[in-house]
């Protein structure tokens, strides 16, 4: 699981103490309604992330009619075809490269990238129904994309030999998107919205890939004031590839998160995470089961999430300690 990378990655965090940020990723309205974090206020419920309006569905799918880098159809997990994306993939790409080049940081150049995914995302939000707010949604995931494969070159350029070693590990990692991406999609899995939502998750694994890579050249370059200019407790947690995972997803109501913990294949609790009186509302979530029978707390960072259970009726998880989720994607 592109373990040399993210051990660099984690030395990159230690060493610069700014790979992190903020500890929240606002997701889109569903069906008119805006869903918000304990952390916003009233005046934030109308904002996502970026500061965009979310008073419809939200923003990310695939590219490139669909496929992947390495080849890998997403229609069939719930992401449209792209037809009409296309005619913005170069200027997207035009874009990302201007940023690139003018930042000046790596920090301020993903500011303008979270600023360039908001304004691609006001078209999602003026579209007129719902088949077109599913293709132009797509734009979102070929602004991090983009982002992504800029950042990938530019490590190849600075260093060849580390570049090698975490390529392949990259590729590895982008087959599973799709599959990342529809587990942390669930939830709207029957609904008219689900393509958005499947969407908009797509989008931020790579937004997620962006910023660790970025925090990777950083390292590489000497940047030693990088900082994140955003985080978040949502992700996906573990196997990428699927066989032990934890995913955390932001939930219908304020404060509120949906959980989902998959251990061994063998095991499996769905349940919710509150922020109100969790330990630290910075790291951890108080966590209940959808039918009650288990209580704990999840704690979360950058690097793993872990499921501290306080509550028991043996039945899926035992008392026994801590289960934990190593990296984040």
């Amino acid at each position: 699981m592109k373990k040399k990378m993210l051990l660099v990655m984690i030395a990159a965090v230690l060493a610069l103490g700014g790979c992190g940020g903020s500890d929240e990723e606002s997701l889109p309205t569903i069906e008119g309604m805006p869903i918000v974090t304990g952390e916003q206020n009233s005046a934030d419920a109308a904002t996502g992330e970026n500061g965009t309006n979310v008073a419809t569905g939200e923003s990310g799918m695939d590219v490139e009619n669909g496929q992947s880098e390495t080849g890998d159809t997403t229609g069939e997990n719930g992401a449209q075809d792209n037809a009409g994306t296309d005619s913005y993939e170069e200027q997207i790409k035009t874009e990302i490269a201007e940023i690139a080049k003018t930042a000046g940081s790596l920090s301020k150049e993903l500011v303008s990238v979270n600023e360039l995914y908001a304004k691609y995302d006001g078209m999602r939000a003026d579209a007129q129904d719902q088949a077109t707010m599913n293709v132009v949604s797509g734009y979102g995931t070929q602004v991090w994309k983009a982002e992504v494969a800029s950042l990938l070159e530019r490590i190849k350029e600075t260093d060849m030999s580390f570049y090698g070693e975490i390529f392949p590990e990259y590729q590895r990692w982008e087959k599973q998107v799709p599959f990342m991406t529809e587990k942390m999609s669930e939830t709207y899995k029957d609904g008219s919205i689900y393509p958005t939502m499947y969407a908009y998750n797509e989008a931020m694994r790579y937004k997620k890939e962006a910023y660790d890579l970025a925090c990777t050249l950083a390292d590489i370059i000497k940047e030693v004031d990088f900082v994140f200019p955003d985080s978040t407790r949502c992700g996906f947690y573990g196997d990428y590839e699927g066989s032990s995972y934890l995913t955390i997803t932001e939930g219908m109501e304020r404060g509120t998160y949906d959980i989902v913990i998959h251990i061994d294949d063998t095991k499996e609790l769905r349940g919710f995470g509150e922020v109100e009186d969790a330990p630290d509302s910075d790291t951890y979530l108080l966590f209940t089961s959808d039918d009650g029978t288990v209580k704990g707390f999840v704690s979360h960072s950058n690097l793993e999430a872990s499921l501290y259970v306080t509550e028991t009726d043996n039945s899926v998880v035992g008392p026994e300690g801590a289960y934990t989720f190593s990296f984040k994607y």
